[in-house]
């Protein structure tokens, strides 16, 4: 009886003694810690703030987004959206104000320049048509040409602002 039980009490110390070999041996590949900074994916994008004047009636303004193209639209801006050559904010509130802080996060675009950079307004029904340009970012004092935002991977652009005057409407696409 003592052999089997010298036997059994031999066996459990070896497969304890594999067990804690094994462990020793695993990789945690830093357990908890955080990822080192190399191997996050940062955010990129722009931020800036709407400056607002001469709101027209409330129901004229169904939906207002900041729009950041890749390239200059040349006329369905919708379309340009569709392919994925644009993104844009979520919508801009509150209607009225006299300025409105954004921040877009590009997801699908890659860094790199952004050619035109505008806030869009949906003023009737029919959310595939019903769109006009209110608003377009001039970099410096140059208001007759967009201004181009170049973004890099690592990082948000600031101060990309807009004045939007729904008297005096830029240029449509």
């Amino acid at each position: 009886m003592d052999s089997i039980r010298r036997h059994t009490v031999t066996s459990a110390v070896r497969a304890l003694s594999f067990i804690i070999v094994c462990l020793c041996n695993v990789e945690c590949d830093q357990g908890l810690a955080p990822q080192s900074v190399s191997q996050q994916i940062l955010p990129y994008g722009i931020n800036g703030v709407m400056y607002c004047k001469n709101w027209p009636p409330r129901d004229s303004v169904l939906d207002l987004r900041l729009v950041a193209f890749r390239n200059v639209p040349t006329q369905n801006i919708v379309n340009e959206v569709q392919q994925g050559r644009a993104e844009f904010t979520q919508s801009l509130q509150p209607y009225a104000a006299d300025s409105i802080a954004y921040t877009l996060i590009l997801s699908t675009l890659q860094p790199g320049i952004l050619e035109y950079v505008a806030v869009g307004q949906r003023y009737g029904p029919d959310i595939m048509k019903d769109w006009r340009v209110v608003g377009i970012y001039h970099s410096g004092r140059d208001t007759t040409n967009p201004g181009t935002v170049q973004v890099p991977p690592d990082s948000v652009v600031p101060g990309i602002n807009v004045l939007v005057d729904f008297l005096h409407l830029p240029p449509q696409p």
